[in-house]
């Protein structure tokens, strides 16, 4: 399912009004971990528990997993944890669908939508709570990310952002690829995710993350400065896998994606030709093309010609990136 349509949402909305009264009141988070690998679980719970802010919940959801998930949550007696179970798989056809199915056992006012193999800093969520105490009426948070490795060893790292940015500021920083893409870096305002419907839904939740903060952000954003997350990059990752199917529904994300990104641009109030509408346009294109070239390299020399009308009927690559993607694969198969 593909979702273009995002919901605006007013500055003073009744739960802005009354989502804080107190500034002395806990704060409460919802950690919702929907899982299905068991490799790196332990240490996903364990850097969760570890929070020096203490009011939070951890729902973890077995996705039909046929791992011995269970097994690893029964290592740990804290009543913070939630376990839950899917009677089938649903995120192996629709990974956005089990994100928006988990999201409904939320019981506190924000949410972070964790992995079952990221971690985080212990003082992810006390960070995330100066935050909200200082921009009340902001419904996106987000911390700094560090990717690393499977063996934890850092790949790369964010350089820290602007404590606070509007809607425009964030979709530029975002289109001139200054932040790594990932979700469970992310903290949401439960009310504002549900009023807008969740997650917004492409193939494999391909652009899910971005498209869903780029919409979240339209009261701006407060940024952690530190890198309080760990975003893994490793060869189970389902965005790293080289199925060719998987990389024709990505391409497919991509293109609708750029449509989606378009609208996004347009609702800002862009003026034609300016500076700010050039700039977004201008990064996110030269990351649209890479990113199809990159993705359509994993469709096997005999796949290829069967999915030739679908790579090259993408309406956002221009001709020049048309030819040069032909120009990749006759390299590949000569």
């Amino acid at each position: 399912m593909q979702v273009f349509n995002k919901k605006r949402l007013p500055l003073h909305t009744e739960y802005n009004k009354n989502h804080i009264n107190d500034m002395n009141e806990s704060i409460s988070f919802s950690f919702i971990m929907p899982a299905y690998k068991a490799k790196y679980l332990h240490l996903a719970i364990e850097s969760i528990l570890n929070q020096s802010y203490k009011d939070f919940e951890l729902i973890i959801v077995n996705d039909a997993s046929p791992e011995n998930l269970k097994g690893v949550v029964d290592c740990y007696n804290d009543d913070r944890i939630i376990y839950k179970e899917n009677d089938k798989n649903i995120g192996g056809t629709d990974l956005v669908a089990n994100w928006n199915q988990c999201i409904q056992y939320a019981q506190n006012d924000y949410i972070v939508l964790a992995t079952d193999d990221d971690t985080y800093e212990s003082n992810f969520l006390l960070e995330t709570t100066t935050l909200i105490k200082k921009y009340p009426d902001v419904n996106l948070f987000r911390s700094g990310v560090k990717k690393i490795g499977e063996q934890g060893q850092i790949l790369d790292i964010e350089f820290p952002l602007k404590e606070y940015m509007n809607s425009r500021e964030f979709t530029l920083c975002w289109a001139k690829g200054l932040t790594i893409s990932c979700v469970s870096n992310y903290i949401f305002k439960k009310d504002a995710l549900m009023a807008m419907g969740g997650f917004i839904s492409f193939p494999h939740a391909h652009f899910s993350d971005d498209a869903t903060a780029l919409s979240m952000a339209d009261h701006g954003i407060a940024c952690i400065s530190k890198n309080c997350m760990n975003f893994r990059v490793s060869d189970i990752n389902l965005s790293n896998q080289g199925d060719f199917h998987i990389a024709i529904q990505q391409i497919k994300a991509t293109d609708a994606f750029m449509s989606w990104y378009i609208q996004h641009i347009e609702s800002l109030d862009t003026e034609k030709g300016d500076f700010f509408e050039k700039a977004c346009y201008g990064g996110v294109k030269n990351k649209y093309t890479s990113l199809v070239e990159k993705l359509s390299t994993k469709i096997p020399r005999t796949k290829f010609y069967t999915f030739f009308n679908t790579i090259f009927s993408l309406k956002h690559l221009f001709k020049k990136e048309r030819t040069k993607l032909l120009i990749v694969y006759y390299l590949k198969l000569i």
